[in-house]
């Protein structure tokens, strides 16, 4: 079952769980339609003779949440309200901080919901998730499929160049190329427009899957330590910082301050080809496993750009997976700013 089939099969069951968990007289589901919306569904419920619509954002698993994305993709919509297969008692608190309603498909629920001035609450909290055999992912999201997908992503006036060019520009297999394109193509990103001429459709669809792929499969194992300055100086003082660029270059916070010149960084993600002995000497950094503000990530792609910071998209990307809620507001200039024209 691919992962849309999947996502679909998970709205029938938060749907079939809502009958279970509220008095509810009828129900609708409304895919979503207008262009620009992110949102998966919305839910026409009628409690009491009164209509009430939840805005309804489904995730497969809710340990590839993506916070920073569900906010965007969730804001300013009536009743927001998550769909999932298993929210934790932290998630939960979170999710409620933030005005989200949530069910899964083990039981746990919180609704409040606000219509006419209906009061209407149901939390539940404590049942286990539901095991389940992991899915086997999709050849373009894969970890080294992810390498793929971003390349084309960044480059997509790239699509028709031969396999072996891509392999080379990736620092993957032909193999690999091969079924990371099959895979885009099965799912609908890739299409053939005429003979022998394809073009990457969708992409901002594909860029939403590829991050959440991206935080769990391929950062994690990028991650080359933790760290902390050796004096006390700042973060935010990223800009005195001497590195040996394009080896080594700027992402997370310190980028999107030199992107929009909108964001005071408290915390540094830096992405190297150089060893962390020299990073650590460049920005005279001490280990701190725990506590560190600064983390140091292995570059996953072989060809460097010049400048001090990596690719925008990618400095979007770490926005979003940032577990800080300020860092949203700025993920939408940068996409703005730099990102839309490459999804366009």
């Amino acid at each position: 079952m691919s992962n849309m089939e999947t996502e679909k099969q998970l709205l029938q069951d938060g749907v079939a769980m809502l009958t279970k968990l509220a008095p509810i007289d009828r129900i609708e589901i409304e895919p979503k339609t207008q262009i620009g919306k992110q949102y998966d569904a919305v839910i026409h419920l009628l409690l009491g003779g009164v209509t009430v619509d939840l805005t309804v954002e489904v995730k497969r698993s809710a340990q590839r949440l993506v916070w920073g994305q569900l906010l965007e993709q969730l804001k300013n919509t009536d009743n927001p309200t998550l769909l999932t297969d298993y929210v934790n008692p932290i998630l939960g608190e979170k999710l409620r901080h933030q005005g989200i309603n949530y069910v899964d498909t083990a039981g746990n629920a919180y609704l409040s919901l606000k219509s006419a001035g209906l009061p209407f609450l149901v939390w539940i909290e404590g049942r286990k998730p539901i095991k389940r055999n992991e899915e086997k992912a999709d050849h373009a999201f894969t970890k080294s499929g992810l390498r793929v997908s971003y390349w084309l992503l960044t480059h997509p006036d790239q699509i028709n160049q031969t396999i072996r060019t891509m392999a080379q520009e990736t620092g993957v297999s032909l193999e690999t190329v091969h079924r990371a394109k099959i895979s885009l193509q099965q799912r609908g990103f890739l299409v053939e427009v005429r003979q022998g001429e394809w073009k990457l459709i969708n992409r901002k669809i594909l860029l939403d899957k590829w991050i959440e792929a991206y935080a769990t499969r391929l950062q994690p194992g990028l991650l080359q330590g933790r760290y902390r300055l050796l004096k006390a100086e700042s973060t935010a003082d990223w800009a005195k910082q001497t590195i040996e660029t394009p080896l080594t270059q700027w992402g997370g916070e310190p980028a999107a301050d030199g992107y929009t010149d909108f964001l005071r960084p408290m915390e540094w993600i830096v992405y190297t080809r150089q060893s962390t002995q020299e990073v650590m000497k460049q920005l005279r950094l001490l280990p701190d496993p725990q506590n560190g503000q600064i983390r140091l990530y292995k570059k996953f792609w072989p060809q460097d750009e010049p400048g001090k910071f990596v690719h925008p998209l990618l400095v979007y990307t770490d926005l979003l997976i940032s577990r800080d809620s300020r860092n949203a507001e700025v993920a939408q200039k940068l996409y703005k700013t730099h990102v839309q024209r490459l999804l366009d």
